[in-house]
């Protein structure tokens, strides 16, 4: 009878340990968010789908940073690229089905929709001209 109150008493106590440091344990560090730019795009959802290159540029009328964008995209010559606009809110669709939950974003696809190059936020003037030139 007593060894079975001493095991009752060791177990409560090792349960009661073993509660303590579960629910004082670290917290976990802030989780990163899981988004992602896209590495694939259907061609067809966009203006041209026949053209070699497609540069998509998302952007949103209440972004600033779009405008930057806008005027470096506007300063290269894109001879055998189609570059397409897709602003939030009129193409919103479009951002819903690439996930696009920032801008702004620049990707470059080829004509089979394989995003070969992406860019969130402002790229530096060069970066793209470069990339450009090689295509």
């Amino acid at each position: 009878m007593l060894l079975n109150l001493i095991l009752v008493l060791l177990l409560g106590a090792f349960a009661i340990i073993v509660a303590y440091i579960a629910n004082n344990r670290r917290t976990d560090s802030p989780s990163v968010p899981k988004s992602s730019l896209p590495i694939q795009v259907d061609r067809n959802d966009f203006d041209m789908p026949d053209m070699k290159w497609l540069l998509v540029f998302f952007s949103s009328e209440s972004c600033s940073s779009c405008i930057q964008v806008r005027e470096i995209l506007s300063g290269i010559p894109l001879n055998s690229i189609h570059v397409q606009e897709v602003s939030f809110p009129q193409g919103k669709n479009l951002h819903a089905r690439y996930a696009i939950n920032s801008v702004p974003i620049v990707l470059i696809a080829n004509l089979e929709g394989v995003v070969t190059w992406s860019y969130a936020g402002v790229p530096p003037n060069d970066l793209i001209e470069n990339l450009i030139s090689t295509l």
